[in-house]
């Protein structure tokens, strides 16, 4: 596979995937599925795993290409991110290392949602040490599967433990957005993200 949808703080088996790839792809010219990872992602609190979901516009017609939709900053949810993100991080061992830069991307007004998600891959790459040399669709490619949780299941058995911050009281949760692994892990999360080729 290497096309992949845009993501916004992508999943581990996401960036896997991706950066397995020598040339990946990011489908824009697709009609913009909801409720997907383009626009959400996961992290993990106290109360276990929260979804952060980025509001987007919407034209009359109901469907838009990716490469399109533009985010609703009427609402507050920047500020509702960051403090989730806060609250769930905090305590973790490589907050205070990144925590400036990833709220300086949530607050950080893309016009369009594929910018956004180009700006955290930027930042993903920069804290991996890696480029991907990936490009944008210029036609629709119909090579993606259209699945919910693509990316994001749980019954994953190649990614590896970490501690999380409320390892202590709750099982590994594997797989979720990038944000725990580099909060947790820091620099070193390129170990679990990276094949030996990259």
């Amino acid at each position: 596979m290497n096309e992949f949808p845009t993501a916004y703080f992508p999943s581990i088996s996401y960036l896997k995937e991706f950066y397995g790839c020598s040339n990946p792809l990011i489908e824009i010219h697709e009609n913009f599925p909801k409720q997907t990872i383009r626009n959400r992602c996961e992290i993990l609190t106290s109360n276990g795993i929260l979804t952060l979901s980025i509001p987007v516009l919407h034209n009359s017609s109901g469907k838009q290409l990716t490469k399109d939709v533009q985010i609703d900053y009427s609402k507050n949810w920047q500020t509702d991110h960051w403090r989730a993100i806060q609250s769930a991080y905090a305590s973790a061992p490589y907050f205070e290392d990144y925590f400036e830069e990833i709220k300086f991307l949530i607050n950080q007004k893309s016009k369009f949602l594929i910018e956004k998600n180009e700006r955290i891959l930027g930042f993903v790459e920069s804290t991996l040490e890696v480029k991907s040399n990936f490009s944008f669709t210029k036609q629709f490619e119909n090579q993606i599967v259209n699945q919910k949780n693509l990316f994001i299941d749980r019954n994953l058995n190649d990614i590896n433990y970490y501690q999380q911050v409320f390892s202590y009281n709750v099982p590994f949760v594997p797989n979720l957005s990038i944000l725990d692994l580099i909060f947790n892990e820091g620099p070193f999360c390129r170990n679990w993200i990276l094949t030996p080729e990259n």
